[in-house]
Formats: C-alpha cells, structure tokens, sequence
C-alpha cells in the first residue's frame, strides 16, 4: 500500500465512522505513525508503507473511530506551536487558550507606561535581545500548555504553574521539565503558592483558563468530550463560575501595580465576569476581549 493509498483508507474509515474532519485528521495520524511533516506525505505519496506501520496505525484508526479524541490516541496536542504530552488526564488545549497566551504576549512585551522614556527603554532593551523579563503565574495549568507557551515566547520570563489536580500536575511537570524556568506546583489555585517565599507570590501578570461550564451543561457536551476529558477541568459549578468568582476576589494579592490579569470565559459569561471585576473595586480597568468568532471569551483586568 502507497502513502496515498494509506491516506485514502484512513479517510474512508474516518468518514464511515461520522468523524467531523477526516481528512485533516487522516493527515496527522499518518505523519505520526510515519514520522513525518505533512509535506512529506505528498511528496513521498507512491512510496510503500511498511507492515508494521499499517499494523500500528490500525490500532490507533480503531481508538479514534470509538470516539477517542485522537490527541489522545496520539498522546500530543499542538499549541502555539509547540508540542505537548495530553491524556485523559488533561483538557486538551483549544485555539480559543492559545488566543490568551498571544494577547498576555502581547501586553507583556508592551510597556504599561505611555512615557516616552519608558517606551524608549523598552525598545533599546529589545534591539539589544534582552527582552522583557516578566514573573508570571498560570493557575490551572493542566497540561502546562500556557506555561510552556509564555516561556518559549518570552524566553527571560519566570513562570509559575498551579494545578490541583494530582494527575494533571504530574503530566504538566513531563511537559514543563525542559524549562529551567518555570515551577510547576501542587494546590487548590493560590494555596499551591505557600512553598514561595512572600516576595514571590507578586506577579506581573496571572494568566488562567479555570472549569467555567455549569454543571447541567457537562453532560449534554459532545460524546468525545464528556465522555473522556476530566470532568474536574470543565465543570464550573451551578452556573459555571464558581471557580472564576474565587479567582476574581483573589487575584488583586498577587499582583503587581497595573499587573495583568487574563481569564478565560464562556461566551455567555462576558457581561456577569466584567460586573465581577468591577464591582470588587480592586482593578484600575477590566473588560471583556472577543475571539476571532466575536464571542466574549477573555477577561482582561489590570491592578490597581
């Protein structure tokens, strides 16, 4: 069987199984189970496939026909354009997060001043590829995916990850190892901070995507979700903020003046999250950004 053939029958079973993507999916699994980039299948495409491979990839094509989310079957997830360990011990990671991590980029390259002097500081410092230097703490890390991806794109940041969940924490600590620093640690949101010394639990920016789905709604999710992500990172409480008002009413401690606080949302949450952040008195600004499908999906704050 050729590498085009592969493909095809992948496709074909993927379509007969009702999978939303085939072909997209078919893709990925073959360059994993080949060891390739995508291009390499359309130019090696009348090149044999090995047994073994077919023999391989025939037990994962079977995973994902079950409904198995196939970064799970494959056990990576792509984000921000990196590569991550994901089971069904983690979400896994959607667009919607990566958009968090390029706007806390973005505003964390940017001086918070408008002063010229500031601004000209900022800008001798990045000709000169030292780069802003900013502390800052992922609550809910998961998978480490925020983590990881601030700190390859800030790469003279300090990161500190919090996750409750045991499981999740040991496969963020796999995915966060090769980062010198970034400190991943255990604990119910700010608690998992009590190892630090009181100086370190000031940030410049808290960066969080917390269970924000009411609890009724967990269950009616799409089969591939419900039924195999942990229940602990979607589940919100009756109306899907529990975790957020915490968040909301604790954050101000740990952060610096004009510190940066982005929160994931659900799209229907915008206009309650923002009345949250105002009413609490501990912000100097809050609203809400929109995704690239116009739906309200990240609080931004800054500290007073």
């Amino acid at each position: 069987m050729t590498v085009e053939e592969f493909i095809n029958e992948i496709i074909r079973v993927f379509k007969k199984a009702g999978i939303e993507c085939p072909e997209a999916e078919a893709a990925q699994l073959a360059c994993h189970v080949l060891s390739c980039a995508r291009s390499w299948l359309y130019s090696h495409k009348d090149d044999e496939v090995d047994d073994k491979v077919l023999l391989a990839s025939a037990a994962l094509i079977n995973e994902r026909c079950k409904g198995r989310p196939l970064q799970y079957v494959l056990g990576t997830a792509d984000f921000c354009g990196g590569t991550l360990a994901v089971d069904e011990r983690v979400l896994i990671p959607r667009p919607e997060t990566e958009e968090l991590v390029e706007l806390a980029v973005k505003e964390l390259s940017e001086p918070v001043s408008d002063s010229a002097c500031t601004a000209g500081i900022a800008e001798a410092r990045k000709v000169l590829g030292l780069g802003p230097a900013p502390y800052v703490l992922d609550l809910c890390t998961g998978s480490g995916a925020i983590a990881a991806a601030v700190v390859k794109e800030l790469q003279r940041s300090k990161v500190v990850a919090t996750e409750l969940s045991p499981k999740a924490f040991m496969l963020a600590r796999v995915n966060l190892r090769p980062f010198e620093n970034v400190k991943v640690l255990r604990g119910d949101l700010f608690e998992a901070l009590g190892s630090l010394e009181e100086e370190e639990r000031k940030f410049d920016a808290v960066l969080t995507n917390p269970p924000y789905i009411p609890s009724a709604e967990v269950d009616r999710l799409e089969k591939h979700v419900k039924d195999y992500e942990p229940r602990m990172a979607l589940d919100g409480g009756a109306d899907g903020l529990d975790i957020v008002r915490r968040i909301i009413a604790d954050v101000p401690k740990y952060l610096k003046p004009s510190g940066l606080f982005l929160m994931e949302i659900g799209d229907d949450q915008g206009a309650e999250v923002l009345s949250m952040a105002l009413e609490s008195g501990a912000f100097r600004q809050a609203f809400i950004v929109k995704d690239l499908q116009g739906r309200d999906r990240i609080l931004k704050a800054r500290s007073l």
